[in-house]
């Protein structure tokens, strides 16, 4: 019995947390699209492909 209520009163507990973890009154933005200059398209674009690639290749250099 006291466990069943013991657990009764966590979910309710979170259930609470997790309720006034949402904003309401927050307004939302409209999400624009990323800018194409130089900076942006290196950080975003070949930075992550350049550590794909670095990571792929110290992978492969510690099987052999």
């Amino acid at each position: 019995m006291f466990k069943k209520s013991g657990i009764l009163l966590f979910l309710l507990f979170v259930s609470i947390l997790t309720k006034a973890q949402a904003p309401s009154g927050i307004p939302y933005g409209k999400a624009e699209p990323l800018e194409l200059n130089l900076l942006n398209i290196i950080l975003f674009i070949v930075f992550p492909i350049l550590l794909l690639i670095i990571y792929i290749v110290r992978k492969r250099n510690r099987r052999k």
